[in-house]
């Protein structure tokens, strides 16, 4: 084994030489200068305007939330074309056709209803699709919409 001195001097190597007292005087006065001056600052003076300040900004915030509660009530709302086929459709765009198909059908067991009977679940992967005609392009597009159903049946008990 090595003796503990040959060590010390091997890894003594390894160490980067310590920066000269000049180099670390320059690089001190370099950083003081890109920081720059500090300006002391200006001592914040304490109004009794402060609580009258807070108390409109609170006023004004309630008034901004009331309007957005209000307004969307007030209004009639507007009948979507899309909601339902017989519905005007938007310009340019004539449903063509719509299908409902179940891709899949899975026992999901026993559940009960909100009045605690017991029903037979049935799990259903079901696919909404419709056809879009855009009278502009001559393009059909394909809306397809996913869904996952459960479909409770009652069980009959003996």
């Amino acid at each position: 084994m090595h003796k503990p001195d040959p060590m010390e001097t091997i890894l003594a190597r390894l160490m980067p030489p310590a920066m000269s007292e000049a180099g670390r005087f320059d690089l001190e006065a370099m950083l003081d200068e890109l920081a720059g001056t500090a300006t002391p600052a200006a001592p914040v003076k304490p109004t009794g305007v402060t609580w009258m300040r807070r108390l409109l900004t609170a006023g004004i915030a309630a008034t901004g939330v009331a309007a957005a509660w209000i307004f969307p009530l007030a209004s009639t709302p507007v009948p979507s074309s899309w909601a339902h086929p017989s519905s005007p459709a938007r310009a340019g765009l004539v449903l063509v056709g719509e299908s409902d198909r179940v891709e899949s059908m899975s026992d999901a067991g026993w559940q009960e209803d909100a009045d605690g009977a017991p029903m037979q679940a049935t799990r259903l992967s079901v696919v909404e699709e419709n056809s879009l005609l855009d009278e502009q392009t001559g393009i059909v597009m394909q809306v397809s919409e996913p869904r996952e159903e459960i479909f409770l049946m009652p069980v009959s008990t003996f």
